[in-house]
């Protein structure tokens, strides 16, 4: 019986993945042959052995049974290929380094032939040194020799070495002595008109510093007068307003008693100020003219707001805000200039036409002289705290730059508010603008915000205008415990501004009314007596105004408190309960023997 064939593949699902092998090989030689890029740091032969591994894998996983055999068999080929790519890098390595032993001498004689150009061009450096040093002294020696000589033919006897080439002169006409002698002319003669300037049109240093000095008293009389002339104005106003009032109150039919009348206009006529229209409308025939040039004072500013017209249609807005700034007797630096400023809404550069406006302004002032109009320092303050410019408002408020203003607090005191970040700054800022407008009760508010109670205290008590609603502004704008006990305990040995029940009765139905309770809550928890103690010790709040207080305490569940204060206030002589409900009694009545 012959031998018959064996067949390799028995089934079809054997032939099926040897086709399905066949084409997974085909196919990623050809996706490699087309996508690979020509430069990959991939060499082709590593591609198709990765195709080729891949194929062995899948023929590993499809036969089971010789997974064992063809593993080993995978493994070994994978063993000889690392073998044989270490081989390779390991030759490529040896080559480089024979490449490098071989150039080696080539590179060391460049070097050397590098070394003997530097070595020649240290030579001819320090050659030329050498006569640049003789030369100079050769120049020293001369210079010497000119001062030591005293007689001017000594001098024409030395031999002159030539420094170099006479300055206004070619170096041919410097050899020549026609064109010398023509120049030693022309220098003697301009020594001759230098001498003549001198005696005619300068004088000596110490006229220039005695003139300093009375411009700097001049200028000191003029601030004087100003401020006289402020307070004239004031007068004046205050008079007018006044004899207005009088007439007024002669020509009513029902008119009050003429001392109450009085008292009511003296309270208004007292906080009355100065603005800038007040100066206007005085008669300017009385007062003299800043300028002394009048002839041609009205075409000079005419002149002046031209060339500022022309520099803002021109675009150049920060020019022409400097310009305005320093516009003379002011005649830019009002509220229709800023109006115009304002108007810029196309603009080039990072800060705007207005800002670029108050910029100027502020730095064209003199630290508290010749300020800028409350109208115009709250825009300006305004204008740099939407754009973002903190820093400008704090040089303008600590350098004196803008009219303080009660107004001009709020806003900066606001936009601390609204943005955190600048917020302690802002009441710095806000707390110097109080002070200076006299707003005290602002100014401890804001100190009082930044967590200075202390110096708030200090503020207040030096204070002698502080009134107790002044103390309830500040103990509403920034409500805490520990302010409350600092306003009703000594300070120093002086009284306490307010007392408990004074703060608690003013405290009642409102958002702070928990805190009033956590007051009285941390006085009971003191010890015995001692909110009996504070009962009786208050002279600012009445029995009336405590059962108020112990009414609301019993309606808001604090039983014991209410039950406290009630006993207490019984336990007074001449207390009596007129009233008696569920919860407490709400009405005492106290009778003083």
């Amino acid at each position: 019986m012959g031998e018959t064939d064996v067949p390799l593949f028995r089934t079809s699902s054997d032939v099926h993945f040897l086709k399905s092998l066949h084409e997974f090989i085909s196919s990623e030689k050809e996706r490699l042959r087309l996508c690979g890029p020509a430069g990959s740091a991939v060499a082709p032969d590593d591609r198709r052995h990765a195709v080729y591994s891949a194929a062995f894998d899948k023929v590993i996983d499809y036969a089971t049974a010789y997974e064992p055999i063809l593993t080993a068999i995978k493994k070994e080929y994978d063993e000889f290929i690392a073998a044989v790519k270490t081989n390779d890098r390991k030759a490529k390595l040896a080559r480089g380094k024979l490449k490098a032993m071989v150039a080696q001498p080539t590179s060391l004689m460049y070097c050397q032939k590098r070394a003997a150009q530097l070595q020649e061009r240290i030579a001819v450096i320090q050659r030329d040194t050498a006569e640049v040093q003789a030369k100079t002294k050769r120049l020293l020696a001369c210079r010497e020799n000119r001062k030591d000589s005293q007689q001017p033919e000594a001098l024409d006897d030395q031999a002159q070495i030539p420094v170099g080439q006479i300055p206004g002169l070619k170096f041919e006409e410097s050899l020549n002595p026609e064109a010398l002698d023509e120049r030693l002319k022309f220098f003697k003669q301009k020594r001759a008109d230098l001498l003549s300037k001198k005696k005619s049109q300068y004088v000596p240093v110490q006229v220039k510093r005695e003139l300093d000095i009375k411009m700097k008293t001049t200028l000191n009389q003029r601030d004087e007068l100003g401020l006289e002339n402020h307070k004239l104005q004031l007068r004046c106003k205050q008079l007018t307003v006044l004899n207005e009032a009088i007439s007024s109150w002669e020509k009513s039919a029902s008119r009050p008693p003429l001392l109450e009348f009085l008292d009511s206009e003296l309270e208004r006529i007292s906080d009355m100020k100065v603005c800038e229209a007040d100066s206007y409308s005085i008669n300017k025939d009385l007062l003299e003219e800043d300028d002394p040039c009048k002839v041609r004072e009205s075409e000079l500013l005419m002149d002046y707001i031209q060339r500022f017209s022309g520099l803002f249609e021109a675009g150049e807005y920060e020019a022409a805000a400097y310009h305005a700034a320093k516009s003379p007797h002011g005649v830019l630096r009002n509220v229709e200039t800023m109006e115009r400023f304002k108007s810029v809404t196309m603009y080039e550069g990072g800060l705007p036409p207005v800002l670029l406006f108050f910029q100027a302004l502020m730095i064209s002032v003199q630290p508290g002289k010749h300020l800028p109009g409350e109208v115009l320092s709250l825009e300006g303050v305004r204008c740099a705290l939407q754009h973002g410019y903190i820093q400008l408002v704090t040089f303008w408020v600590t350098q004196h730059r803008l009219t303080y203003s009660e107004e001009l607090g709020d806003v900066i005191c606001n936009h601390g508010d609204e943005d955190p970040r600048v917020a302690d700054t802002c009441l710095a800022l806000a707390h110097i603008v109080y002070t200076a407008c006299g707003v005290l009760r602002k100014a401890a508010l804001s100190m009082c915000r930044r967590g200075l109670t202390s110096g708030a205290l200090e503020l207040i008590y030096k204070n002698g205008d502080f009134t107790v609603e002044d103390c309830m502004f500040v103990l509403r704008g920034c409500p805490s415990l520990d302010l409350m006990q600092d306003f009703t305990q000594l300070y120093e040995g002086k009284p306490a501004l307010l007392s408990v029940g004074f703060i608690c009765h003013s405290l009642l139905k409102s958002d702070l009314e928990d805190l009033a309770f956590q007051l009285l809550q941390k006085i009971y928890a003191g010890g015995q007596g001692a909110l009996e103690k504070t009962i009786l010790n208050d002279v600012m709040c009445s029995t009336e105004s405590w059962s108020e207080i112990a009414t609301r305490c019993e309606q808001r569940g604090r039983h014991q408190l209410a039950q406290k204060i009630i006993s207490t206030l019984l336990s007074q002589p001449g207390a009596v309960c007129l009233s008696q409900e569920q919860d407490s009694a709400k009405l005492m009545e106290h009778v003083f023997m």
